[in-house]
């Protein structure tokens, strides 16, 4: 697209919801995901070109927009861009859309996996590489993000009973599937047909289709976006599964029923350590040596007061006990 910058200086900014990406809905109707990136940043075309290879793998499933162009990281706009189509809509109606969710994931979840030589990262054993992503994310802001004694007590036993958990499942064989890996309800639009989309790609890979069924339904991801804001009830996340795994056939249901709890447990410990590192990344000062420190600056204020309050909410230890009940 010639001359993109002053494209987006003629579009319409978007409210700024996130730290990896800014949206602009241009003039001819599309939309451009502004990837934020330092100036100067030597991965940020890598993981513009990945992002992009994520639309192009999940298209067939026609529940993700579609890819028109990548714009190239230039000054000016050190990250780059993707072009993709703009889907009219909003984020879902809990408890009352999650059919839609369901079915959207079902799809992406069938689609055949990236060749072998494909840039979309793979984990070959998902429950052992999520838990050293959550134990990455304890050592370096757990202590610093969650003040209370109690609420890191239970933290810490909850990530003691996935090490031992991890003795008995952490080499076996997992059923594997496209992972979106971060499906909090706000990065789905369901449109007026009633379709949820997903938006959100940045995360895709070769995984556990689990991960994505928690991320969806935990408290510590339905309250994360303010449009949705909404904690789903036991029997509603019950019928979550149930609309997802009748949609998968029954051979696939059945390898993926005895990874649903252990994935939902230890992705729920996931979106705990993303939190930690949000509070912990964001409130600090800005470090040059450290081009991956996240930031909040081009938030709205009151989305920042909302996840500055949803990420307390989560950390509460009432909140911790009575989401740990479910499983304990």
């Amino acid at each position: 697209m010639a001359d993109f910058l002053a494209a987006l200086r003629e579009g319409e900014a978007l409210p700024a919801t996130g730290t990896a990406h800014g949206h602009v809905r241009l003039k001819d109707g599309r939309l451009a995901r502004i990837a934020y990136a330092y100036e100067d940043d030597p991965t940020a075309a890598g993981r513009l070109h990945l992002q992009a290879e994520a639309f192009r793998h999940l298209a067939p499933a026609g529940r993700t927009p579609r890819l028109h162009e990548v714009i190239e990281p230039r000054p000016g706009l050190p990250g780059g861009a993707l072009i993709v189509d703009f889907i009219e809509g909003r984020a879902p109606r809990l408890p009352d859309e999650l059919d839609a969710m369901a079915d959207t994931l079902a799809r992406l979840h069938s689609l055949p996996l990236p060749a072998s030589d494909s840039p979309i990262p793979r984990q070959d054993k998902p429950f052992r590489a999520t838990l050293d992503v959550v134990e990455q994310g304890a050592r370096r802001f757990l202590d610093k993000a969650v003040r209370d004694d109690g609420a890191r007590a239970e933290i810490v036993e909850e990530l003691a009973l996935m090490r031992d958990m991890a003795g008995t499942l952490g080499g076996r064989s997992q059923p594997l599937s496209i992972a979106l890996a971060d499906t909090h309800p706000g990065n789905f639009i369901v449109d007026r047909a009633g379709i949820a989309w997903f938006v959100d790609l940045e995360k895709v890979h070769v995984g556990s289709s689990a991960i994505d069924l928690a991320h969806a339904t935990l408290p510590t991801s339905t309250v994360w976006h303010p449009d949705v804001g909404k904690i789903l009830a036991r029997a509603e996340v019950e019928g979550f599964y149930e609309s997802y795994l009748a949609r998968i056939g029954k051979t696939r249901a059945a390898e993926l029923q005895p990874w649903l709890q252990p994935m939902r447990r230890l992705t729920w410990l996931r979106t705990i350590m993303f939190m930690a590192r949000w509070k912990v990344q964001t409130e600090a000062p800005r470090d040059p040596s450290d081009p991956s420190q996240w930031s909040d600056a081009g938030l709205e204020p009151a989305m920042k007061v909302h996840l500055r309050v949803r990420i307390d909410q989560c950390f509460d230890r009432g909140s911790i006990r009575a989401l740990r009940a479910e499983w304990l």
